[in-house]
């Protein structure tokens, strides 16, 4: 959390620093806010548990899971346009990871677009990753990552409209259930899990 907040503080100094070395308009904006919605349809779930049955003997599964399992997520960002081709941001979200849990998930998040002019609409690419944790007790932490496209509609030169569809993976610690008992976290060894999943969503950025 605190290297992040680090980044994301490097990030407007570098900005404020470019601006007033120029002390002229820039051509293109450099510091970038916006909102991110998303629609996330979960396919697969890779797990491994090894626990403390209530009975006292111990429990190794592993697994795999296929099925579809519908969240939705959120995000909040701020970021830099390094070029107008380019722009580095930092993500701050919540979203749920299959049926197991919500997250706060915080990521870095690279994109390249592709085109120079800004008033135009223009095709773009973008991979994220990073950490957070997962709402359930006791809070654990999660790591995500994410490769994405999308399209972009210039509604002005400083607001534009996206629609993007991505792959995402997020590593995970879920609850253990074991014969309709709660396994607590003193019983349990290990509760790992990795959920892969496709989202489709819309963003705001000004």
């Amino acid at each position: 959390m605190k290297k992040l907040s680090l980044i994301l503080l490097i990030i407007c100094l570098f900005n404020n620093y470019v601006n007033a070395r120029n002390n002229v308009q820039e051509p293109y904006p450099k510091l970038t806010i916006g909102l991110e919605w998303g629609y996330i349809v979960s396919l697969n779930s890779i797990y491994h548990y090894n626990f403390y049955a209530p009975e006292g003997f111990r429990v190794d599964e592993k697994g795999s899971r296929w099925g579809f399992t519908s969240n939705a997520d959120m995000y909040l960002n701020v970021g830099c346009n390094l070029t107008p081709e380019w722009n580095l941001s930092l993500y701050i979200g919540y979203a749920g990871v299959g049926d197991y849990h919500k997250i706060l998930p915080i990521s870095i998040r690279g994109t390249r677009y592709f085109g120079t002019d800004l008033t135009q609409d223009r095709w773009f690419a973008f991979a994220d990753a990073g950490s957070g944790i997962c709402l359930k007790t006791p809070v654990q932490e999660i790591l995500t990552a994410k490769i994405g496209a999308g399209y972009e509609m210039s509604l002005s030169k400083d607001t534009k409209l996206n629609f993007i569809v991505a792959a995402r993976s997020t590593y995970t610690h879920p609850g253990i259930q074991f014969d309709d008992h709660r396994i607590p976290m003193k019983n349990t060894n290990r509760n790992n899990a990795i959920v892969s999943a496709l989202s489709f969503g819309l963003g705001l950025t000004f």
